[in-house]
């Protein structure tokens, strides 16, 4: 029997084990993939990117690729049916996403999951990780440190060693069977749903929009553009199809579109893909087996896939455990960093389940209205910025009343940076390489010149950062791609754990960078000032902070950690010193 040997065995290569095994080997953590399909997603299920996952996506230096390839949708429509007129009637077009929330990318991508998994099956391969394909999970035993899997490739049986599984294999995951007293908690409604993608021939005026048709006795369809000129329909069903052939299916489910949309007309020129499912809304028990096996995506949680969140919050899940998991496999931070990972993202699962079923049921009752007001209700959270983390040692109290909020995402904001004068998203600036971010705000370089000297020689002098980079300084050698060398060489010059960042509110040139205190000299490709519109200091300061410091903590997944602000007096350097120290030594290992 064969032996392999990794850092991280990832099962399911699905979009959740792909951003994991992503994610990990940019943060040059030994990670395998392994897939019971002989091919990625061909065709059929998710198909919507939120906002969120975009933003995730530039992060990556994944989203020029996709947004070229799906189509993007701004709006939304509903239509009911007037007894009075005999015919359909647009009763809203609002925006996909209202000024209600404040998005960068206020759009849904929708393009094919199978091109979501091409950019990260080819960002793996210039790493050197490939999908192992044809390879069943069967079962695991954890012995030690270590995780023994049995992994059936055709007529091989394999078996795998690694610190840590993860299973992302989806909702009948193979992993999670075999975790002791899992479960997962819910149930399914008796609502069934049949799924048709393919490219129309039709009256209906709305359906490169997103568009809702509900009928006052047939049911509702749900329509949603997709690339390739496809459109996928959604169709509520009034009984299960048991025993029967995919073209029987296919039948079924466009004669009851015929019969909602009537009389608009509605026939198909091609079918690429056609589903069903019912409606079950289920978290699971626990997310994580002896410290050592763990599960994302739809392996933890399941849903509807009528709001376009599955494969979003899926991913999500991976893009906090994979920092995570590869900080604690390095030696860098503590047991309960990790474990986190459970406490936040079984909180997020619990938040969609409870939003999936009021959204389903706004479906089922057939009522316009509400189902408008419940998109409005749900907005920050559909979109994905609104899926916020309770307090923990990652996310700590902060009594300073800003838009920044520990445990939540930060609204865009604008920025110039100093060394090109390149504007820049503040947000999305800096390239996620598995780093904390410090961001300190001061109104001018000449009136925080002295705190920021003493803050400096504070922080180098006697802080678990400076200890902490003494022990593991930047090792360019460790890092495959000389893209991924010149970003670390900019951003995290010092540590790969960190990037510290200086953010004024004043003109270019009336400092120079060599003035700069020593602890911020290396990180010249972070120095930013306020541009002339929806800036840091009007989006994320309030003007009671204008005369202050204002030090903000970043985690490496792009959510606040920590938010204080001091005034600017030398003596205030040594209390925000030993504030920074007081967050970091709970996190980090010395």
């Amino acid at each position: 029997m064969t032996t392999l040997d990794t850092d991280v065995l990832v099962v399911g290569a699905g979009p959740a084990g792909l951003m994991l095994a992503s994610l990990l080997a940019r943060l040059g953590v030994k990670v395998m993939i392994v897939d019971d399909r002989a091919t990625k997603t061909c065709t059929g299920r998710a198909d919507g990117v939120q906002p969120k996952t975009m933003e995730t996506f530039k992060q990556m230096g994944l989203a020029h690729e996709l947004s070229g390839k799906g189509v993007r949708v701004y709006d939304i429509t509903m239509w009911e049916y007037s007894d009075e007129k005999k015919a359909y009637k647009r009763v809203s077009c609002e925006p996909h996403f209202s000024d209600v929330v404040d998005l960068r990318d206020p759009y849904i991508l929708l393009l094919h999951q199978g091109m979501i998994e091409d950019a990260f099956i080819r960002d793996m391969s210039s790493r050197g990780v490939s999908v192992k394909r044809n390879s069943a999970f069967q079962s695991y035993e954890i012995k030690g440190d270590f995780v023994h899997s049995r992994i059936k490739q055709g007529d091989t049986d394999i078996v795998v060693k690694s610190k840590y599984v993860v299973g992302s294999d989806g909702a009948h995951s193979a992993v999670r069977k075999c975790m002791p007293e899992v479960e997962m908690v819910g149930a399914s409604t008796e609502s069934v749903w049949g799924v048709i993608d393919g490219e129309l021939e039709t009256t209906y005026p709305d359906f490169w929009s997103k568009t809702v048709i509900s009928s006052k006795s047939e049911g509702t369809v749900l329509g949603i553009p997709r690339e390739r000129n496809m459109t996928r329909l959604y169709i509520e069903l009034e009984k299960k199809l048991d025993n029967t052939s995919e073209k029987e299916v296919e039948e079924f489910i466009k004669d009851k579109a015929r019969k909602i949309m009537k009389p608009f007309t509605i026939e198909w020129n091609t079918v690429e893909w056609v589903g069903l499912y019912t409606v079950g809304q289920r978290v699971a028990s626990k997310f994580i087996d002896g410290k050592r096996v763990f599960i994302t995506g739809d392996a933890s949680h399941s849903h509807s896939p009528k709001a376009a969140q599955g494969m979003n919050v899926s991913m999500h899940d991976s893009w906090n455990l994979g920092w995570k998991l590869a900080y604690y496999i390095k030696g860098y931070s503590t047991e309960e960093v990790l474990l986190s990972y459970e406490v936040e993202r079984r909180k997020i699962a619990q938040d969609l389940i409870d939003f999936d079923k009021e959204h389903a049921n706004a479906f089922k009752n057939v009522d316009p209205e509400v189902l408008k007001a419940n998109f409005e209700r749900n907005i920050r959270f559909i979109c994905g910025v609104g899926a916020d983390y309770n307090l923990n040692i990652l996310n700590q109290k902060s009594n300073v009343q800003s838009s920044l909020k520990p445990g939540e995402l930060p609204i865009p904001a604008n920025a110039v940076r100093f060394i090109d004068s390149n504007p820049v998203e503040l947000e999305n600036a800096i390239p996620a390489l598995g780093q904390f971010k410090v961001f300190i705000f001061a109104e001018t370089f000449a009136a925080s010149e002295e705190f920021l000297k003493s803050f400096s020689d504070e922080v180098q002098d006697n802080s678990v950062l400076q200890k902490f980079f003494d022990e593991h300084p930047l090792d360019l050698n460790s890092f495959k791609l000389e893209a991924d060398k010149i970003s670390h060489k900019r951003y995290t010059p010092v540590s790969e754990v960190l990037t510290m960042s200086l953010v004024f509110d004043t003109k270019r040139f009336e400092f120079e960078l060599e003035q700069l205190p020593a602890l911020f000299r290396p990180y010249k490709w972070s120095i930013y000032l306020e541009p002339p519109m929806d800036g840091p200091f009007k989006k994320w300061l309030p003007k009671t902070l204008a005369k202050k410091i204002s030090i903000v903590v970043v985690r490496p997944d792009g959510y606040v950690g920590a938010l204080e602000s001091f005034d600017i007096k030398k003596s205030q350097a040594k209390k925000a010193s030993v504030w920074l120290n007081n967050y970091f030594e709970k996190i980090l290992v010395i």
